[in-house]
């Protein structure tokens, strides 16, 4: 297996191109895994590229570098004040010491349907900026994940992720079996903003993304236990393993989501 290590941004592009089958390593939280199932062919190491670890505020949004830790997002004071869902589910990732390495668009770049970070940034409508030899270009979270961890990606680096600063009530939940170093049985993220839902959650289906029926339904102000559970049961198709059945997801689901409306409700 080829090691190769990104000496600046621009070397870290030309290793990309040159290389469109090797694994970037954006915190090496998650590989070992992979390597143990001869999942990587190559790596590209940009972790020594510190101009892709920052937090940022301005006027209207808040920027995160890609190799920014979950950590660094924990302890920052502006997601505390300004974006508490990211804080909260930082908080839930794993323990302090992988924390330490675990970065922002390692969780993301995965795109494992037990990602912790990716339903957060898809209800807070996060932005992510995504950049190649051939030039640069800012998208929705929500396009760039198409399938179980796949990205639509096209030789590029994520380079930073983008959330605007606005009003809003949030609601995040993690369930698992213990309180720490935990994958998640399954997570529900909603945020309330502008009187509209914008709904995710993890372990839910094949991967995360944004629960549109549910928002759909919700938003439209009129609604019973009965229709709820419908719209849910079109948003998630849960798998049956060795942490939950389907039916404990579905059950727990349907729980959370009451206790969110009621403490929006509040």
């Amino acid at each position: 297996m080829k090691y190769l290590i990104a000496k600046n941004l621009d070397d870290a592009l030309t290793l990309r191109e040159e290389n469109p089958n090797f694994t970037l390593l954006f915190g090496a939280s998650d590989i070992a895994l992979k390597m143990k199932n001869n999942q990587v062919s190559g790596v590209v190491d940009l972790t020594h590229l510190d101009e892709l670890s920052y937090i940022r505020k301005n006027e209207n949004s808040i920027k995160i570098g890609a190799l920014t830790t979950i950590n660094a997002i924990l302890q920052n004071r502006d997601i505390t004040q300004f974006i508490p869902i990211l804080s909260e589910a930082s908080k839930e990732f794993a323990s302090h010491q992988i924390r330490n390495i675990a970065s922002l668009a390692g969780n993301v770049a995965n795109a494992s349907p037990v990602a912790d970070m990716i339903a957060p940034l898809l209800v807070l409508n996060a932005k992510v900026t995504l950049l190649s030899s051939k030039g640069e270009r800012t998208i929705f979270l929500s396009d760039l994940i198409i399938g179980f961890k796949s990205l639509d990606l096209n030789n590029e680096i994520i380079t930073s992720f983008e959330i605007e600063i606005q009003k809003r009530q949030h609601y995040y939940r993690k369930v698992g079996p213990r309180a720490k170093l935990n994958i998640a049985k399954l997570s529900l993220a909603m945020v309330k903003q502008d009187e509209r839902y914008f709904i995710s959650g993890a372990s839910l289906n094949p991967y995360v993304k944004r629960f549109t029926n549910l928002e759909e339904l919700l938003n439209g102000k009129n609604y019973s236990d009965v229709d709820i559970k419908e719209a849910m049961d079109k948003d998630i198709s849960p798998s049956g393993s060795f942490r939950s059945t389907k039916e404990y997801r579905r059950k727990v689901l349907f729980n959370m989501l009451g206790e969110a409306l009621g403490k929006f409700a509040i």
